[in-house]
């Protein structure tokens, strides 16, 4: 009777052995992950067996190899099913937000990389204050964001002008706000099933303090208009701002095939590089005036080419605003807040507001609408004192 055919199987990772110099040889895995191949050095080492505690050596090193090597392939089947492989219950949550700082620093620009990734680091040694650092992420759960808020607001002090103060409102956001993009981004890489954040009530959860919001009056933007700045690109840059209402990551980016002048009035029209969203956006006459001349620029040119870095447009910004005699602090998204105040204290309703600003939700736009509300009941108080 002949013989059944038989296929081997090919295998997902193979055992491979590395000759050294010194005599050893090295063992490592070999297999293709993500469609690329990939080579996991094990530090594993076979010696030349000359007696026969050296070949049983040898023979315990192949067998711990063969173990790691099960397991690689247990993992990699898994991915491929789309079924993570995870071993959640060995996962800290301080080694779990470390590493979304690294991650948002490498997908961070040259210019705020020490920005949302040090603050992430910063909430996360405040997780090691409030509950030590052997918290697991797969036990963090509504009770523990809710007592981590509360240490945020009332538990934790730094010292200030020699005194222990309560963090900030604003600072306080921030740091809950890192704690719930970590554990966003463990929900999307699909470590836990939950976002305990998203279970908080409105009343639990830390709000950007809206005193923070800091903007021009339309008496202040007139006075920036006439008084010369030091960079003639920064002024330009920002007055478009505070007249379109782009930010600065999507005005850097702009260029002239995104601006369609066939007709009036001008409309922008791009993906919007925060949120991602098409944005269609008409151009005033007055945020056209801060625009230079299109000239021989190629329809990919940018529009505001050679910009200075924001940092140092940040600093001419209040330099300018000192020499106008401004006393808030501004910095260039405030030209949105500016836009933003400026177009409901003249009468523009919410949504069209929120529609210009790219606001993906008009709550967003409602902080501008309290802030005016704040403005007509100081002016209706003045009336108190006649």
């Amino acid at each position: 009777m002949p013989r059944k055919a038989t296929s081997k199987v090919k295998e997902l990772i193979r055992l491979r052995e590395k000759q050294l110099a010194n005599g050893n040889v090295s063992l490592y895995l070999d297999y293709y992950k993500d469609g690329h191949r990939e080579y996991e050095f094990l530090k594993l080492y076979l010696v030349p067996a000359k007696t026969a505690l050296e070949r049983l050596q040898n023979a315990e090193t192949i067998r711990a190899a063969n173990v790691i090597k099960a397991e690689r392939t247990t993992e990699l089947i898994a991915n491929q099913a789309g079924l993570k492989q995870m071993k959640q219950s060995k996962i800290l949550l301080i080694d779990w937000m470390l590493h979304c700082a690294e991650e948002a620093e490498k997908r961070a620009n040259t210019i705020n990389r020490s920005t949302w990734g040090n603050t992430i680091k910063l909430t996360a040694e405040l997780v090691r204050q409030y509950d030590g650092e052997h918290t697991l992420l797969v036990d963090v759960d509504k009770g523990f964001v809710k007592g981590f808020v509360e240490f945020l607001r009332h538990g934790h002090t730094i010292e200030r002008n020699h005194k222990q103060q309560l963090l900030a409102p604003g600072t306080a956001h921030k740091r809950y706000q890192c704690l719930k993009y970590s554990l966003a981004e463990a929900q999307r890489e699909g470590y836990i099933k939950v976002n305990p954040c998203d279970l908080l009530k409105n009343k639990e959860k830390l709000t950007a303090p809206e005193s923070t919001r800091a903007y021009l009056t339309i008496e202040e933007l007139k006075q920036m208009e006439a008084t010369p700045a030091g960079s003639e690109k920064t002024r330009n840059v920002y007055l478009f701002m505070c007249y379109c209402g782009l930010r600065i990551s999507d005005v850097k980016q702009l260029t002239w095939a995104d601006i369609d002048t066939s007709s009036e009035p001008w409309i922008i029209s791009k993906r919007q590089q925060k949120t991602k969203t098409p944005l269609y956006l008409p151009l005033s006459q007055k945020a056209r005036q801060f625009m230079p001349e299109q000239g021989d620029a190629a329809p990919t040119d940018l529009v505001f080419a050679d910009l200075p870095t924001e940092p140092s447009m940040n600093r001419s910004l209040k330099m300018w605003a000192k020499k106008a005699g401004i006393e808030k602090v501004l910095t260039l998204h405030t030209a949105r807040h500016t836009l933003a105040t400026t177009l409901l204290t003249k009468g523009a309703d919410l949504y069209t507001v929120s529609k210009l600003l790219g606001h993906t939700d008009v709550a967003t736009t409602q902080i501008y609408a309290k802030i005016v509300d704040s403005k007509k009941v100081e002016a209706v108080n003045l009336l108190n004192d006649l």
